[in-house]
């Protein structure tokens, strides 16, 4: 007999903004160069039995390009939104 498989509670959490244009986001630059501003964010996966988190490729290291002060929610009460 198959065990059913778990189900979860998907949360998209933004932790930080940005500020920026096209060519700051494209290597050699973007000749069609404008207001292009970036969030950035990890997914928490809520389980019955289980919880993870998911981040899809933002290194510690990068952390001086985002604005420190959105990482407060790390510590903080605040519930994420739903998705």
């Amino acid at each position: 007999m198959d065990s059913p498989r778990p189900e979860y509670e998907l949360y998209a959490i933004r932790y930080a903004e940005r500020d920026a244009r096209r060519s700051d986001h494209f290597i050699g630059g973007d000749p069609h160069d404008g207001p292009m501003p970036m969030d950035y964010f990890v997914w928490a996966a809520i389980g019955r039995e289980r919880s993870f988190v998911i981040d899809t490729g933002f290194t510690a290291g990068g952390t001086c390009a985002v604005q420190q002060s959105h990482w407060a929610w790390w510590g903080s009460t605040a519930t994420p939104s739903r998705t």
